[in-house]
Parts: structure tokens; sequence; C-alpha cells
């Protein structure tokens, strides 16, 4: 049996049915890329499966990271070498399973001196990366999509590129190559769209108010539907808990279970307005040390990428969290205090607070830290606590991922737990070869060269290449909506039909799902308010919204900038 997820009135109807109505082998609470991977790979091994969101897919940690596909290399410093393995092999399965959503992006390393940040140091370490990782590219049908080898870059070429390090005298740099994620949420949506095409229910804004616990069995859950109102008891055989940074705290509110302790780090990005010519990742120094590195080239590095052509992505800025996570915000202050960091590292940037479009932060599992520690040991990884083991209530695992990139695993592994407590036994995991939705493509450039001979519909080529990364072979389903609604919204060249098509067949409910994920327009700035008002305009025809709901929806949006927190309220606190 396959579904579509559909929105329409009938289509959210007959999923709220199924949730109430049917038994399922397995229900993961949580819609990020961990618990996506999980009902994806349960319902590829025949189990009957349904996941709830809270709130709208990827909505949270998942969509606001650092949105790379990390390959491990710092492991080489901590000799964590099965780390690195497990890492090489995640990144090389994201870039198989869905090429239109990721891509490979080298990144630049200065070098200086010597010692041990030298050239010869940095090439010694991608000698033992090329040993450790000979099969990085398995699988990888584009080659042009496969991780080059490593090289080293002369100082005059450095500068050639990044002409502003010359003040700190760097002797040349390493180059590697790692993944970068277009677009998070569309990857987590075609992870689910994959689940539902295999079966699996899968229905965002439904709340899992209370699991089901009784006489030391796990049975499901109690789900509150946050858009109709109604309550749903979900029955299930096995409840996986994978709501992230949430895991804790929603263990602990549910009768019969304990909390579990995670320590939580809340991670941040910034969008800036600035570009490098190059369009490679740059990584600079900064003034942290890394404890658990036990052969150092010097402190921790933050990340210069490129994103979407024409502003800048930089990463990570980390500190110990302990507050509740359904009440993350960002403040001005850690903002500035993270521009500081920026500005020593590169000087000359002379970022601002003007700078900052957006806001990416989100809670990850964390080392062991004194709250007010600069030096940080991070997480090392995914959490998967059965609890049948820890605490004898069976049919019941929690999974936290350490980071996007082990996503898929962490759902490989909890899933294969379910399944011993089902089946007895363990079947292979499909999700690190089978594509996502859209992914069943030979190269990006082979759906872009079909989407321009297509006589249906002239696309300009921003169009093309957005249509094609988007939505990969599925590509005429847009195509065939566009000639029913033709046209763009207001100000921009996003297409009415992809507007359509995320009310009708991808469950979007409110303007933040489609302009922050399903259309990905807001994820380098605010769209102009003439595109929003626009957007609003198709919805709530589409939906029925009047003055009021469309207004409601374009406050709430607005606020989302330059931060989208993970509840209901978008907010930056500004003391």
């Amino acid at each position: 049996m396959t579904r579509e997820p559909t929105l329409g009135a009938t289509g959210r109807a007959a999923l709220l049915a199924s949730l109430a109505n049917e038994s399922f082998d397995v229900l993961v609470i949580g819609g990020g890329i961990g618990g996506a991977c999980a009902a994806w790979d349960a319902a590829l091994r025949g189990l009957k499966v349904a996941l709830v969101e809270r709130l709208d897919f990827c909505a949270g940690t998942s969509a606001q990271s650092f949105k790379f596909l990390h390959g491990g290399i710092r492991y080489l410093q901590h000799l964590d070498l099965p780390r690195l393995r497990e890492s090489c092999h995640e990144r090389g399965a994201f870039l198989r399973v869905a090429p239109h959503l990721t891509r490979t992006i080298p990144v630049v390393v200065p070098t200086f001196g010597y010692g041990m940040q030298s050239r010869w140091m940095l090439g010694a370490a991608f000698t033992a990366l090329e040993l450790m990782t000979p099969d990085r590219n398995w699988g990888i049908k584009d080659r042009a999509r496969a991780i080059p080898a490593p090289f080293l870059m002369s100082r005059q070429e450095l500068l050639q590129k990044f002409p502003g390090l010359g003040r700190s005298a760097p002797t040349g740099a390493g180059v590697f190559y790692d993944g970068q994620i277009r677009n998070p949420p569309r990857a987590v949506l075609a992870v689910l769209s994959a689940a539902a095409a295999a079966g699996a229910v899968v229905v965002n804004y439904c709340e899992a108010a209370q699991l089901a616990i009784r006489d030391g069995q796990a049975s499901g859950a109690r789900i509150s539907d946050l858009l109709g109102g109604s309550q749903i008891d979900v029955r299930a055989a096995v409840t996986i808990n994978a709501t992230g940074p949430f895991a804790p705290a929603f263990l602990g509110r549910s009768e019969g279970t304990r909390a579990v302790a995670v320590p939580l780090s809340r991670d941040m990005a910034v969008v800036v307005r600035r570009r490098f010519d190059s369009q490679m990742v740059l990584a600079v120094q900064t003034r942290y040390a890394d404890p658990d590195a036990v052969i150092s080239r010097g402190n921790r590095h933050l990340f210069m990428a490129p994103w979407r052509g024409i502003y800048t992505l930089i990463g990570v800025n980390s500190r110990v969290y302990t507050d509740s996570p359904y009440e993350l915000t960002v403040t001005e202050p850690e903002v500035s205090g993270f521009l500081d960091e920026i500005n020593d590292a590169y000087p000359g940037l002379g970022l601002t607070l003007q700078d900052v479009l957006v806001v990416n932060a989100g809670l990850l599992p964390f080392g062991e830290n004194d709250p007010q520690s600069k030096d940080l040991s991070f997480g090392k990884r995914s959490v998967i606590v059965d609890h049948e083991a820890t605490e004898g209530i069976k049919g019941l695992i929690t999974g936290m991922s350490i980071r996007w990139t082990m996503g898929r695993l962490l759902g490989h592994r909890v899933v294969d737990l379910a399944e011993r407590k089902l089946r007895g036994s363990v079947s292979r995991s499909r999700t690190d070869r089978a594509p996502v939705w859209g992914g069943d493509i030979e190269s990006l450039e082979s759906v872009e060269s079909d989407i321009r001979a297509s006589k249906t519909v002239g696309f300009s080529e921003p169009q093309v290449q957005r249509i094609a990364q988007h939505y990969g072979s599925k590509w005429s389903e847009i195509s065939s909506l566009a000639q029913t609604f033709p046209g763009t919204l207001a100000g921009s060249d996003y297409l009415i039909a992809e507007v359509k098509y995320a009310l009708r067949h991808e469950l979007a409910a409110t303007l933040a799902d489609v302009v922050l994920r399903r259309l990905d327009m807001g994820s380098g700035e605010m769209p102009p308010e003439s595109t929003l008002q626009s957007c609003a305009e198709v919805m709530g025809e589409e939906l029925g919204w009047d003055a009021a709901r469309r207004g409601r929806e374009l406050t709430g949006l607005r606020a989302s900038y330059p931060f989208a927190g993970p509840g209901s309220q978008y907010r930056l606190v500004t003391s």
C-alpha cells in the first residue's frame, strides 16, 4: 500500500483516521532528520509505521544547522578512527540517496610555519585521510558528485582567493572536500515522502501529548491535532522518541518514564550579507582550544561557506544550554559576541549586527562541560536508549542524533533495535542506497537538461536549477501543475505552482512552512514584502484564509527574522 502525503481536506482527514483506526508496529515521534530516517527505514523493512511531528517537519535543529555533511576529518586529531569511518560513510550515503539535495564542496584550511600547523603536517593528515577512506565514493553514480582527493595550495593561490588572510602570514593551505546540504528542510521532506510512498502514515502539527504506558509496556501515545483540535490515541507495539533536543524533557513529562540526562549544546551559525569571490569554504582558527584533541593543529576552526550564491554562512558558535528546549532564544549580545569571534578570526571583515540576515540556532547532545567553560568538549556519539534495559519499559526507544550527518545512521540503529523487539531478528537496512523521493537520477545536470527540453512550460534558468534541486526526478509534477496555475509570485521567480504543490502534496499549513521550508525562499534573508503578500494570497485562496488570517501569517513570518525559534513564537530577544 502506498500513500502520497497530502494536505487537502480529504487527505489530512484520511491520515488522521489512519492514526486513530489502525494499529502500528512502530510509532515515530519527531519529524527531524533522525525521526524521518527512522520512519523511512522501518517502512522499507515492511513494518507498519506512523510518524507524527509537533510542529512542521524539519522546523527545529535539523533546519537550523550549519547545513554540512561532515566526513570526519577532524576526528583524525582525536585518533577516533571509528568515528571518522562512520562519518565518511554517512556523508557518502546522503550524496548517494539525495543527489539533488546535496553537493560536494571544497574546504580551505590555511597553513602556518613549520610545525603542527604547517603544509607538510596537513599533507600528512591528508595522506592518512586517504588511507582511511578508500571507499568514500562507493555507489555514487555521478562522478561530478564524488569526493575528490585533498590537495595542497600555495600561498599565492590562497591569497588570490582570500586576500584578507594576508596579514596573518599563511604559508599556503590544504584543501579537502566535504558535503553541503542544499536545502535541509526539503531533504527531510524527501526522506518523509519516501517513507510515505513505502506505506508510512506521516502527519505534521500533531503533538504527542502523553506516552501510553501501562504495566511496564509502551503502547503508543495520545496525539493532539493542533490544526483540527481533536485528540487521537495512536496504538503501536514500539514507540521511538525521536524528538531531538526535546527528548529528555518529553520523557520527563510522560507518566511512567523519567527524563534522560543528556547535556545540550546551543549551536549557532549566521547568514551574512558578504560574499567571497571563491566558491570554497574557508576554515579560520578561533581563540578556543579543542580539549579532546590528542594530536592538535591548534585551536578550533570557524567555517565560512558560500550560501545560495550571494551570501556567506558562518559557523559554528557553541555554548552549554541548560534552559528549556521549548524556549530557545538567541540574544543580540550572543550574536554580537559571535561576530567579535568571527572578526577576530578573519580581521578585516568588520561584520556588524546589520550584516546578519538570518540566525540559525539549534540544540544538540553535548559533552560534559562547565557552563562557564570556553574550551568545550563536544558530543561524540548519537544517543540511543532502550528503556526496557534502563527502566523496564518495554517497547520504548529514545534516539537523539549527534548531528545532521548521522541522522540516517541513528534511524538505522533504532529500527534495528525495534525490529529485534518485534521480530526477534534484524533485516538489512536499505536507506544508505535506496533513493529518497526525487533522488532516482543519474545526475543533476541530466535533470536540468530534461527540464530545459520540456515543451510544456518555459522555465528560466534559475527556475530550471531550483526545480531540479528541489524535486529531482519528480520535476514533471511541478511542470504539470504550472500549466494549470501559470505565473510567479510577485517580486520573485518562484512559481505559483510550487506553492500549490506544497499545499496539496507536502502538508504545508502555514506561510512559514512554505517560505522557510518547502520553497526555501527565505533561508538567505527575508523575501520582499510583495513576495510574502503574494504567497499569502495564493495560500489564502487555497486554504480559505480571510484577511485577518493572512495578516497573522504575515506577522508571524516577519517576526521569524533573523531567528526562527522552535515554538510558535519567533523572536530575537534584544536584552
